[in-house]
């Protein structure tokens, strides 16, 4: 660190910069809380109506969002980013966050009557199966629909999801949120908590985990709809540390703003050599591209997935030809 990145790091962090920002997680605290009761004391189906138009005008407004998303779902649909099929995707996942926004601030005031009415889980026996195995089970998902309503819905079958989440900013908040999902069945783990995830798998109970996090040198080379990027490294690695299976996910809203959850078959890890952990995770990346492929107008995904520059697409495919060779990719 340099002298003057120093003493900015040192004012940023000095005694009057914790007043500022304790006013400032406060005031976000109290905004989104007015923003709960708000949303709690109107109807849903006008509030979803003022999310998808609201949705409509962050498409036109935020351009570099938007480029983001048509580029993610240009390979999803094999057109071009400014395809018009892409672009309606595009704008219906934008409609579709909106809608999302709007269910998770609701949760607060959600009952079980609600969760039943609003979720339908297709095959909630494949925890069973899962569990068979003797250890948790990884949910493995993407951001597509509602995951966030899968807990609500697994809690009154008697089950509970642990979620990694960042612990680290608007601590009040936090606690807030983590309260909320904690009376659905749904633990918040801070992310810098490993021992807690061991845990959690070793409990034989349920960590989620998504994993279309975008392309990172270092994580598991795969092909996804077509094209070389990478998936995370952990969901394969405790997979094969604790022998929890691996099961994909998906949650999708349907036609009448419901929602509907359903496993695919199960992904196991073996070990934690490089020709597993590609194996396996090619095999979730497979299960995860069908979950998208479904509707992508629902994969609100605001960050690229694949890799955006000459040399990190030539540093992909040199990992994900290595890996299908059998070579050690993480030597690369």
């Amino acid at each position: 660190m340099t002298n003057d990145a120093a003493r900015v790091a040192s004012s940023r962090s000095g005694p009057a910069a914790q007043p500022v920002e304790r006013k400032r997680e406060l005031l976000i605290y109290w905004a989104y809380r007015l923003g709960e009761a708000v949303l709690d004391a109107l109807p849903r189906r006008l509030l979803l109506a003022l999310a998808a138009a609201a949705g409509n005008v962050a498409y036109d407004l935020a351009p570099g969002k938007r480029a983001l998303l048509h580029e993610n779902l240009a390979r999803v649909l094999g057109r071009s980013p400014d395809d018009r099929r892409v672009r309606a995707a595009a704008r219906r996942a934008f409609r579709n966050y909106g809608k999302y926004l709007v269910d998770m601030m609701r949760m607060a005031g959600m009952t079980e009557r609600d969760v039943e009415r609003l979720v339908r889980i297709e095959n909630v026996e494949c925890l069973t199966e899962a569990r068979a195995h003797g250890a948790g089970i990884l949910l493995c998902t993407v951001h597509v629909g509602g995951m966030d309503l899968v807990a609500p819905a697994l809690h009154l079958a008697g089950e509970r999801l642990h979620v990694v989440a960042d612990d680290t900013t608007y601590g009040r908040l936090y606690d807030h949120l983590k309260a909320v999902r904690a009376r659905h069945g749904m633990q918040l783990i801070g992310w810098r908590n490993l021992r807690g995830l061991f845990r959690v798998l070793r409990d034989g109970e349920n960590l989620v985990l998504f994993c279309d996090g975008g392309y990172r040198r270092g994580d598991v080379p795969v092909e996804l709809f077509g094209e070389a990027t990478t998936l995370p490294i952990g969901p394969a690695s405790l997979s094969a540390r604790t022998g929890s299976p691996m099961l994909p996910v998906g949650c999708r809203r349907d036609a009448g703003d419901r929602f509907v959850a359903r496993g695919l078959p199960l992904v196991h890890a073996a070990d934690d050599s490089p020709s597993e952990l590609y194996r396996a995770t090619q095999a979730l990346a497979d299960a995860l591209a069908e979950v998208i492929a479904k509707d992508p107008g629902q994969w609100y995904m605001f960050r690229p997935v694949w890799p955006r520059t000459d040399a990190d697409r030539a540093a992909a495919r040199a990992a994900l030809e290595a890996a299908r060779r059998g070579d050690d990719w993480t030597r690369l």
